[in-house]
């Protein structure tokens, strides 16, 4: 059996996914056996013949209609024939050993069932990738401070989990979906990515379902991977209002009643 199987969905990344797969079989390259399957989200600047020509032992998937985040990495994990299934967005540069530490972490702990990286900004600063269960409270101040996650806002602080350890494996509530390992038996147990959510908060809901089944979520600070992370949501327009209804979503599917695992009390 292969050991992980890599899905990444690109819709015009081309310039990402040049400078990801580059790292992947460069750098980056795990020693762990892997295949990596790629969903092409009906790509028009040319994503699709650029892995096609350039890395032919890829397994390519293209879309005849375009789909959310949840339901085209559903495509990708269901060719996926791993023992892990690494979610990867195109937007990451893998740092060498990055992927092996998360596959060792997940190796010798067969409780857990979600393991994210440390991702950092391309000046090599802390992303804040790992977050809290959010309160109603929590998401009223994210609005009010437009996603600011330089924020002093306590609540903002509390949700961005900016007193977390660094130096030590640590459960925490969620993480976001641009990278993170989880055993394929479990991913398929959890039918994957709720496909209710178009694009946001899927992450979210994963990882509370895999919580809710028994399996923590851990944060594993010692694999570090770069994201460039382009945040499209700071102001409102569409997409904070599709983010939004994604948390309404969430909200409503859990009756209102979202449990934090990591903290006492219930939010």
């Amino acid at each position: 059996m292969i050991d992980i199987s890599i899905i990444t969905v690109v819709m015009n990344h081309l310039p990402f996914i040049r400078e990801m797969l580059r790292s992947l079989y460069g750098e980056g390259m795990p020693k762990a056996t892997f295949e990596t399957i790629i969903v092409d989200n009906c790509s028009t600047d040319g994503s699709f013949e650029f892995v096609r020509d350039h890395y032919p032992e890829i397994r390519l998937i293209r879309n005849e209609h375009p789909f959310g985040f949840a339901r085209n990495n559903n495509i990708g994990a269901a060719q996926a024939s791993g023992k892990y299934i690494l979610i990867l967005n195109p937007d990451i540069i893998l740092s060498p050993g990055a992927i092996d530490g998360l596959h060792r972490f997940l190796e010798s702990h067969a409780e857990a069932g979600i393991v994210a990286p440390r991702l950092e900004n391309p000046d090599g600063s802390l992303q804040f990738s790992v977050r809290r269960f959010p309160t109603l409270r929590i998401l009223l101040s994210r609005i009010l401070t437009r996603g600011d996650d330089s924020s002093d806002d306590r609540q903002v602080q509390s949700y961005l989990l900016k007193d977390l350890p660094h130096d030590r494996p640590t459960p925490i509530d969620w993480c976001m979906g641009a990278s993170f390992l989880i055993p394929s038996t479990l991913y398929r147990q959890l039918a994957g990515f709720d496909e209710g959510f178009f694009l946001y908060v899927e992450d979210m809901d994963l990882c509370y379902r895999c919580w809710q089944s028994g399996h923590p979520v851990i944060y594993l600070p010692t694999s570090a991977m770069t994201h460039v992370h382009q945040r499209s949501s700071m102001h409102f327009n569409k997409k904070t209002y599709i983010h939004l209804r994604s948390f309404w979503h969430f909200f409503y599917k859990n009756r209102f009643r979202v449990k934090s695992f990591t903290s006492k009390g219930e939010n």
